[in-house]
């Protein structure tokens, strides 16, 4: 018999079951009837709703344009148009992958045993294969622009380059003939010339004079440093009047930041036209190179995949012009290496002809006349393939170029292509950059990872032709705190700009280059700069301008510096956030006009002008 507490804990229970079995029904027929049918979450509609009334208190207060901006803030998250240009391509991975080099000393082998011989021809012979499936091994002989044709019409490039072809004159390379010019032209040389004055003159009246050093005799490095003194500075001036004295245009430090109107030359740059920048490289700019035409801007960059991009653009279009639907800029690219491109030049007597030099061991030049790229040299295969820097002397023959070795190697383009005059090891680490003085080719600087900048006079290379391993004592030595990745003759031979991972950027004026010994090098002007660029972007370099003294270097902000040769002073900062996404670290100055061009690691290149 059940007791009374019992009977009232279970009818307790049961009314129990029956509100909940009330609330769920009440709650699925609530959810039935109020179930939207827009598809949107409460957080969305309450983020719309929310945007309505702000419109509606914005239109309130008669404020149409912050009405406006409320209801775009809906599509900040929208992609921006693409870019115009080359079309990206997708990389598929390969199931193979680079043989794996392992340790002798682990495995207990000799460095003189054959067994470390054998070791070694097997891994070149894995690592040939691989390079051959994966479409990177270097390709012989000479290549048509068909045959290394990547994007872009043949025929249409092949009539661009019989025009520029067309217009150079061989006897009067690197000039311009006034005489043969119309009026519009003729008041364009007489601009330059006004400016070359004009930058003449204020370095004859701003010359700066340092104080004298002390008598404190100078030991080691330091005996290459001088300060410029009262007598040095007024016998540049009586120099320059006499012939039979080598006269510079640095020998006073010039002040050309502090004229308005060259400041405002640089100043004045922008990204101009209905197509500010362009995709002209498949992947990474890491050099890049302007012709000297005058009335076309023709650029090329080229790329860590071993392609040419090349840039005509089309100065006739105006900035508000809009083009058609399917209009696209003049874009041509030709994948004439196999791997990437580690510089690249004109010929300074020949400027139908562009050398290059890759990380697939070959040093090509793209004919304009031929229309076609030659090759000019090319690296045993039992030898370091990794090419780096190339510099072409005055005369158009001789061509230097470094390795990673430590050498700096000189070819003469005359010769047979596997034949060199000679090479030299000049460092103990790789060597970034090789450059001949323009005014004075006897004259070599070099840059290494073993932190040094170094200065040779190759007269002296002669006597050791045929000992490339022998130590070799140069001019100069500099040496800086961390790896030096540049080092770059100005235009007129008397200054070197330096770059280094140490974050400065140091300018070397006043040399006397024309001398037998380079006797007096000044104390460096050094530029705070910063110059970390990571894995993911080419290393930062200074640039001359071929025209005035000052250079430009990308800047890690995404934006580009113009410095002062004279002063350091930075003269502008050329930056435009909509259009840089990325740093521009390879650039070029137009030879003859203030125009710059500017390539960035996702293969896109802009054009100040």
């Amino acid at each position: 018999m059940k007791t009374r507490r019992q009977e009232v804990k279970r009818e307790e229970e049961e009314h129990k079951k029956d509100d909940k079995h009330d609330i769920k029904s009440e709650d699925a027929s609530d959810d039935d009837s109020s179930t939207p049918s827009d598809g949107l979450t409460d957080y969305e509609r309450q983020r719309l709703e929310n945007i309505r009334r702000n419109q509606e208190a914005m239109q309130m207060f008669n404020l149409p344009e912050a009405a406006s901006a409320v209801s775009r803030s809906s599509d900040r998250n929208k992609r921006p148009a693409p870019t115009v240009g080359v079309k990206r391509e997708k990389r598929t991975k390969t199931a193979e992958v680079l043989p794996r080099r392992t340790s002798n000393r682990l495995a207990n082998i000799a460095p003189d045993d054959p067994a470390a011989k054998q070791k070694s021809d097997d891994y070149k012979t894995k690592t040939f294969n691989y390079y051959e499936m994966t479409n990177r091994t270097r390709r012989e002989g000479d290549l048509t622009l068909a045959d290394v044709s990547a994007h872009g019409d043949d025929k249409k490039f092949a009539k661009l380059a019989q025009e520029i072809a067309a217009t150079y004159v061989p006897e009067k390379a690197r000039m311009f003939d006034a005489e043969d010019q119309d009026d519009d032209d003729d008041s364009v040389v007489k601009k330059e010339e006004e400016d070359d004055k004009a930058v003449k003159k204020e370095e004859e009246d701003d010359k700066v004079v340092k104080k004298e050093d002390d008598d404190t005799p100078k030991t080691g490095i330091k005996k290459y440093f001088s300060r410029a003194t009262k007598k040095n500075s007024a016998s540049t001036s009586t120099a320059a009047d006499d012939k039979s004295k080598v006269s510079h245009a640095t020998k006073s430090t010039s002040s050309s930041s502090k004229d308005p109107s060259l400041r405002k030359q640089v100043q004045s740059l922008r990204l101009r036209g209905p197509w500010p920048t362009v995709k002209v490289c498949q992947g990474r700019i890491y050099c890049m190179a302007i012709h000297q035409n005058r009335d076309k801007i023709l650029v090329c960059g080229g790329d860590i995949d071993g392609n040419l991009g090349f840039w005509d653009l089309d100065e006739s279009q105006s900035d508000d012009y809009e083009p058609e639907l399917e209009e696209e800029p003049n874009i041509y690219s030709y994948k004439a290496h196999s791997r990437s491109l580690s510089s690249m030049q004109y010929s300074p007597t020949d400027p139908t002809k562009l050398f290059s030099t890759s990380y697939d061991g070959s040093v090509r030049y793209l004919d304009l006349v031929k229309q076609q790229f030659l090759e000019a040299y090319v690296v045993p295969r039992d030898v370091n393939e990794h090419l780096g820097s190339v510099s072409i002397d005055s005369t158009g023959n001789h061509l230097w170029f470094a390795d990673s070795d430590g050498g700096v190697s000189l070819k003469d383009v005359r010769t047979p292509k596997d034949q060199l005059v000679y090479r030299k090891l000049l460092h103990e680490k790789k060597v970034g950059c090789v450059n001949v003085n323009p005014q004075y080719s006897h004259l070599i600087a070099t840059s290494s990872l073993d932190r040094t900048m170094r200065i040779w006079d190759i007269r002296n290379f002669a006597s050791h032709k045929d000992e490339e391993d022998e130590p070799l004592e140069e001019l100069a030595q500099f040496p800086h705190r961390l790896s030096v990745t540049s080092a770059m003759w100005s235009p007129d031979g008397n200054s070197i700009a330096s770059t280094s991972y140490d974050d400065y950027v140091r300018v070397f004026n006043n040399f006397e280059p024309g001398l037998p010994i380079v006797k007096e090098i000044p104390e460096p002007i050094k530029i705070p700069h910063n110059n970390q660029s990571g894995r993911w972007c080419t290393m930062l370099r200074a640039v001359w301008s071929h025209q005035f003294n000052w250079f430009c270097i990308g800047n890690m902000n995404k934006s580009l510096d113009i410095y002062s040769r004279g002063t350091g002073d930075l003269m502008a900062n050329l930056k435009d956030a909509r259009v840089l996404t990325t740093v521009p670290a390879a650039n070029a100055w137009h030879p003859s006009r203030t125009v710059l061009a500017s390539g960035m690691a996702n293969g896109k290149m802009v054009i100040w002008r």
